[in-house]
């Protein structure tokens, strides 16, 4: 008889050496990757979609400033979310603990936060230059879903956001650390990363099989005409309604039992809803 599936199992890897004590997060990388290939996503969909409210031989190089523009934004936002989620993390009673909000490189973002930080950063830029943001969002929507898709590997390569034990088919369990022979340890409670010796739910896991239904969904409905906006509606629909979902086995939580993540996620479907409601896009 075949054996039966019961649980995911790999190794992780916190930190890739280069040559004495400087070493690369793998998160890092595929972060970096799903960013570049995401943009690329969306250059080709802005090109073909025509943005641009006038004539112009510059969207090329407007999109490279829009790139710029979104990413120094994502950082931005990505920190600043995750210090409003964790507040208790960053004590304001002296000065030094106040510069902690500013180390980024010790870990510690939120992904929605930076899908807000982006956007917000690359608005008034887009509108200075006439561009059409719903076909813009439209062009967007796939690129940001293609880079959660690949940013999310690095999550599951170092072995982060955990939740609880389960025997969920899709529960993942640690086989070790790459790095240190000791692991897996002896699983502490809630956790954000690590290597424990039970079968544990694995957001970014679900997180990154949503980003890529997100895409695949998108791209199929790519097929055929759709009014301005459309795909933007899709995307804050069904990636805030999937994260939504799979934060509730998060273990940190914010207001009313839930997540700043399922805080944004709603607000973020209530705005596109809202706007379909309000403007009625379909009906141009």
């Amino acid at each position: 008889m075949l054996p039966v599936l019961a649980e995911l199992r790999w190794p992780i890897l916190e930190r890739i050496p280069l040559f004495g004590d400087l070493a690369v997060s793998p998160h890092g990388i595929s972060i970096a990757l799903g960013f570049l290939i995401g943009a690329q996503f969306a250059f080709r969909r802005a090109s073909l979609r025509g943005i641009a409210r006038r004539p112009t031989a510059r969207i090329p190089e407007i999109m490279q400033g829009l790139a710029t523009r979104g990413a120094i934004g994502a950082i931005i936002g990505a920190r600043f979310f995750y210090v409003v989620s964790n507040l208790e993390l960053f004590p304001i009673e002296r000065a030094v603990d106040v510069l902690s909000w500013f180390r980024i490189w010790e870990g510690g973002i939120s992904l929605l936060g930076g899908i807000a930080g982006g956007i917000a950063a690359g608005l008034p830029y887009a509108w200075r230059n006439r561009f059409r943001v719903t076909l813009l969002l439209d062009s967007v929507a796939p690129g940001v879903a293609v880079g959660i898709f690949i940013g999310r590997i690095g999550d599951l390569v170092i072995g982060e956001h955990l939740g609880g034990p389960t025997d969920f088919i899709l529960g993942w369990r640690c086989t070790g650390n790459l790095r240190d022979p000791l692991a897996p340890y002896p699983w502490p409670g809630p956790v954000e990363q690590g290597c424990y010796d039970v079968a544990l739910h694995q957001t970014a896991l679900y997180d990154f099989l949503a980003a890529g239904l997100v895409l695949a969904v998108i791209m199929l409905l790519e097929r055929r005409p759709r009014f301005d906006g459309f795909f933007m509606v899709v995307f804050a629909v069904l990636y805030g309604g999937g994260r939504f979902l799979s934060d509730f086995i998060r273990p940190e939580k914010m207001v009313a039992g839930l997540t700043g993540s399922q805080l944004t996620s709603l607000a973020a479907i209530a705005v596109a809803l809202s706007w379909v409601a309000l403007f009625r896009p379909q009906r141009r």
